[in-house]
């Protein structure tokens, strides 16, 4: 690996590209929607600058959005996009495919729940702590293959509920940290110190 000198590794978390569903402020969660125009150039232009960071890895949701922006990384690098499930976007069971007023107008008390509380567990919607448990563990166990630099294309709430994990913080009890953009990244470093991870830049872009 090109990073293999270094003591330690990074990971750079990508949010795939705008999609229609962005624009309409619709939940997506595990629904599959597609890059809109805007986010294929956005993916574009985000490609060489991920890409100039040399990553070893390329790890991505296997939901197209996310494949498709990371496919424009890949190009600049020769690396092979790797699919894991466990870093898709969470589920917002019920709410998925609605916008705010569909669901305060179907689910109201859902949806009043949800946003005072981040969960819904009658809605069926994931856990955050949930979702930081199993996208953690996907990051674990690619980054346990020895130093370097690994990218990860995910979704804006699993990347937020992510980080938090990584940074020790129990998602449930903790909101402080506000999603990436359309095709932004974070960075974290390893640390010599419980809980191990550094946050040294959230939400960078073009």
């Amino acid at each position: 690996m090109s990073g293999a000198s270094l003591a330690k590794s990074r990971v750079i978390f990508v949010r795939h590209g705008q999609t229609d569903f962005n624009i309409g402020g619709r939940v997506q969660g595990v629904i599959d929607i597609e890059l809109n125009e805007a986010g294929r150039a956005q993916a574009a232009s985000m490609g060489p600058l991920v890409a100039a960071l040399q990553p070893d890895v390329i790890v991505s949701s296997d939901l197209s959005r996310a494949m498709d922006t990371a496919l424009e990384i890949s190009r600049h690098v020769g690396l092979e996009v790797v699919a894991d499930p466990r870093i898709r976007e969470r589920n917002f069971g019920a709410f998925e495919g609605m916008t705010r007023d569909e669901m305060l107008a179907q689910h109201p008390k859902w949806y009043r729940d949800w946003r005072s509380s981040g969960d819904c567990a009658q809605a069926q919607v994931e856990s955050r702590e949930d979702v930081g448990e199993r996208f953690a563990e996907a990051v674990k166990e690619v980054v346990s293959t020895g130093p370097g630099t690994y990218v990860f294309v995910s979704h804006g709430s699993a990347i937020t509920q992510g980080i938090t994990h990584m940074l020790g913080i129990a998602p449930g009890s903790w909101s402080g940290l506000r999603g990436l953009d359309n095709c932004h990244w974070s960075i974290l470093e390893q640390a010599d110190r419980s809980p191990y991870w550094r946050l040294v830049g959230h939400n960078i872009g073009a």
